[in-house]
């Protein structure tokens, strides 16, 4: 925090992130107050989710071959311009489905260049050596944004109405891209130093290989998508479904997503500090703490039980978050970082489109507690086998004597 580039980045992703940590809440209530179910609600996220999936490549190829502060001012901007008119849609008393789904769009188009310009642009502002404790803390403002946000969202959807909390986190995002303007990048970091060829195939095939060259990489990256698809965005659609049975639904939800922050603040003010060895064996184990939110939500637990599985889902996901993102920015070489994130990314939230659909034929099926607690079982298994391969167990471990693990550069 002595640099004043990263306080300047700290706080527009911080104040970015206020924003979006509003939106499931206004985003949830604002489709079953237009009188759609839970099935409606997995459409929106969906189509937001499409774009991000379909165009995160070339956001890999773009943020490597130009200005990523540029790109990701232009995503902001996008993002500020949509937001706000979805907003004023909403507060006019639009109940299309179709609108939404169109507006919400337009979002991951904008996620789909913001996302891995970002990965490479934290480089050029930090050291090498700093970039643990750099990703730890703009975790801790991402937990600040998680309690502060949905709190605050379920009091304004309660009292004027979801379209203004929506407009809300459209002024975030101009705030991100003002921040962002006032960056100093270092020389080194300035312009792009991948090579320009000039067909798009043959920077998205250097790409491909950087990834597909770390077995770890893509391991793991395979378990965070299975995580997504079967638990994270059944989670999205079914929670608060549960949760709108009861009076004060959206406080409820609000609250929830609250204590999740209040845990991931927790676990990255501990990142900041802890830095382990065999890091990857310590991203196994955050994923067994997210899993506990999911089995109470599932048993029909009592609203205390819940909160504290959710404080235990946010420390997981912060130290998940902070653990993968630093390994992968240290071991990639920082001229392809944005596309190696692209595939990361690509990889990651490819399949949540298809959680989100599915998630209400899956209810239909098996029932809301049935679903979340046999994705929950299978996300359990998979770390599981991760821990049995040796790249995984050994990661840390090789790279501190001084050999690679094998695949890593």
């Amino acid at each position: 925090m002595q640099n004043r580039n990263f306080r300047l980045y700290f706080a527009g992703a911080t104040l970015s992130a206020i924003g979006s940590a509003m939106v499931p809440v206004a985003l949830s209530f604002a489709v079953l107050d237009a009188g759609l179910r839970a099935g409606a609600l997995g459409l929106v996220l969906a189509a937001q989710t499409i774009p991000t999936v379909c165009l995160l490549l070339i956001g890999g190829v773009v943020g490597d071959r130009w200005s990523r502060r540029g790109v990701m001012i232009t995503s902001d901007l996008l993002r500020f311009l949509v937001q706000i008119a979805l907003a004023c849609a909403l507060i006019e008393g639009s109940q299309s489905l179709v609108l939404l789904m169109a507006l919400t769009a337009l979002i991951g188009v904008g996620n789909a260049f913001f996302g891995p310009a970002s990965s490479g642009f934290l480089v050029g502002i930090v050291d090498k050596e700093e970039l643990g404790r750099a990703n730890a803390v703009l975790r801790t403002g991402n937990a600040l944004a998680m309690i502060i946000g949905p709190s605050a969202a379920g009091l304004i959807v309660v009292g004027v109405g979801p379209g203004w909390t929506l407009g809300l986190d459209g002024l975030s995002y101009a705030a991100s891209a003002v921040c962002l303007g006032l960056v100093r990048l270092r020389p080194d970091a300035r312009s792009t130093t991948a090579p320009q060829y000039p067909y798009v195939g043959r920077d998205l095939r250097i790409g491909f290989r950087a990834y597909a060259e770390r077995r770890w990489l893509w391991l793991l990256v395979g378990q965070v998508g299975l995580l997504n698809l079967l638990a994270y965005a059944p989670f999205q659609v079914i929670a608060p479904e549960l949760l709108a049975a009861h009076p004060d639904g959206a406080r409820a939800w609000g609250a929830l997503l609250g204590v999740i922050g209040a845990g991931a603040l927790a676990g990255a003010m501990g990142a900041t500090r802890w830095q382990p060895k065999r890091s990857l064996v310590a991203v196994e184990l955050a994923v067994c703490s997210l899993l506990p939110l999911l089995f109470l939500l599932a048993a029909d637990a009592r609203f205390p039980a819940l909160l504290a599985g959710a404080a235990a889902f946010g420390v997981g996901a912060a130290v998940l978050s902070v653990l993968t993102l630093t390994a992968i920015q240290r071991e990639v070489p920082l001229e392809m970082l944005s596309r190696v994130m692209s595939v990361v990314q690509l990889a990651v939230t490819g399949l949540n489109p298809l959680g989100y659909v599915l998630a209400a034929p899956a209810m239909a099926l098996l029932g809301p507690h049935a679903t979340l607690a046999w994705a929950a079982s299978c996300v359990l298994v998979s770390v599981g086998i991760l821990l049995s391969v040796p790249d995984i167990r050994r990661f840390g471990a090789q790279s501190s004597r001084g050999s690679a693990v094998p695949g890593v550069s």
